[in-house]
């Protein structure tokens, strides 16, 4: 029971982190529309590698969701109109001291390393030390993989160190009743 708990403050991580979309025109042509805003000391663009890379003090923001990372990569599927470029994000690298501060700062993760696969809507945390933490909740590992889709995470340790789990649960709520 615990552990669907915690599983659960996970997965509102993926589902909360990229975009709540809005749906925008008549419903015969409805298109679905999200704002990214991204700043950074430098961007630079490969259209042959359909890549966007930022670097140097980066800061993407999408609502309440704040990412910022020392460098952040966003590769790309061309639109039906290749000459406007980006049709849709098919991953987000980010790279370098991350950190992701989401739902009014009640939650937040760390991680060296952040990959978000938005095809298969799989989020990656590695790298230093990676954790969650949902209010005074905090969950680590050697790599944390949440699957959105799947509605379940995983949490894996590396030879010598075991994931953690901290957990502040009401009174009766625990291991013992």
């Amino acid at each position: 029971m615990m552990w669907q708990r915690c599983t659960k403050w996970v997965v509102i991580l993926i589902l909360l982190f990229f975009a709540h979309p809005r749906v925008t025109g008549s419903e015969e042509n409805a298109a679905v529309e999200t704002v990214i805003r991204i700043t950074a000391d430098r961007l630079e663009s490969d259209h042959e590698m359909k890549l966007v890379e930022f670097t140097g003090n980066v800061v993407a923001t999408e609502d309440d969701v704040v990412i910022e990372a020392d460098r952040m990569k966003i590769f790309y599927q061309p639109g039906e109109d290749e000459s406007v470029g980006a049709g849709r994000i098919d991953r987000i690298v980010s790279e370098g001291n991350v950190k992701i501060v989401f739902d009014g700062g009640t939650k937040k993760a760390m991680a060296d390393k952040m990959v978000y696969f938005a095809d298969k809507k799989v989020l990656e945390l590695s790298g230093g030390d990676p954790r969650v933490w949902s209010g005074k909740n905090i969950i680590r590992g050697k790599k944390i993989t949440v699957f959105q889709t799947e509605n379940r995470s995983l949490v894996e340790g590396d030879d010598g160190n075991q994931v953690e789990a901290t957990l502040f649960v009401e009174e009766g709520d625990g291991l013992r009743k």
